[in-house]
């Protein structure tokens, strides 16, 4: 179970075809939607589509929101096509899609079109509650959001809460929106030896904070001999983690225990759809 949950939850769900329009949130309104501790540090949401409530795993490394294949067929939708997309490592993941869907989450409503269909079950060890499918950043694109891993939370922010959400606890960070332009996950700016680095904020990765080996190897990072590193992220303090190499198509990728250190907040207002 180890080895099979971080592969499905940290790199995996890197592709689809999902675009959503923005739903207005009224002034001084925030929306707050509660997250469901799922297995270790992994979270899932509870989210309704039409009379049906759903469960959907957060994976903001994911890329695409998408269903299972049952719950496709529920509501009538045959899949279609292909969306090709990679995982962190550089394995290309091949999703169907449906036209689309209305998700309401803690009474706010987001239109995904088209939505990606994956059959995330197949890959889960049987003991574990099966999930509805995965929600991705791509539901939040055009908004402020703060990602509160410790008090189990997301917030949606308004107008009138943004900037100081932002001035608490934002992060520099890059959009990345896939092959095909309708994904959306984002990589945080960590400063470099030669330069800024881009490590992949990841809610599905389990395995701690990851470095590609080049990024070693070049002396990017100081590693000391028990892998421990600094990273800072932005203005904020330096942290100290302990760093495992691999091969990945980023300089690294942050994880669950990076979000349970505190709130972060991300300006996704720059993506549209």
């Amino acid at each position: 179970m180890k080895a099979l949950i971080p592969r499905l939850v940290a790199s995996l769900l890197a592709a689809s075809g999902c675009r959503g329009a923005l739903p207005g949130i009224q002034p001084g309104a925030d929306v707050s939607i509660a997250l469901t501790p799922y297995f270790r540090g992994l979270r899932t949401v509870r989210a309704q589509l039409g009379a049906d409530t759903l469960t959907f795993l957060l994976d903001t490394g994911g890329g695409a929101t998408l269903l299972a294949p049952s719950v496709a067929n529920r509501i009538g939708c045959r899949p279609y096509g292909r969306d090709v997309g990679y995982r962190m490592t550089g394995e290309a993941v091949e999703f169907q899609r449906c036209d689309s869907l209305t998700l309401g989450l803690a009474g706010w409503s987001r239109h995904l079109s088209p939505v990606a269909v994956f059959d995330v079950n197949a890959l889960l060890p049987p003991e574990l509650p099966r999930l509805d499918g995965v929600l991705a950043l791509d539901t939040f694109r055009g908004q402020v959001l703060t990602i509160d891993w410790p008090s189990e939370r997301l917030i949606v922010h308004s107008a009138n809460t943004s900037m100081a959400a932002l001035e608490a606890a934002g992060v520099p960070i890059r959009p990345a929106t896939g092959e095909s332009g309708r994904m959306l996950t984002v990589l945080v700016k960590i400063a470099g030896r030669r330069g800024p680095l881009w490590f992949l904020l990841d809610s599905g990765n389990l395995q701690g904070t990851l470095a590609d080996s080049l990024v070693q190897h070049d002396s990017l990072l100081v590693v000391a001999a028990d892998s421990l590193v600094e990273l800072r992220v932005g203005a904020r303090a330096p942290i100290r983690a302990r760093v495992r190499s691999g091969h990945f198509i980023m300089d690294g990728v942050l994880g669950t225990d990076y979000l349970l250190r505190g709130p972060v907040v991300l300006d996704l207002r720059g993506e549209t759809p």
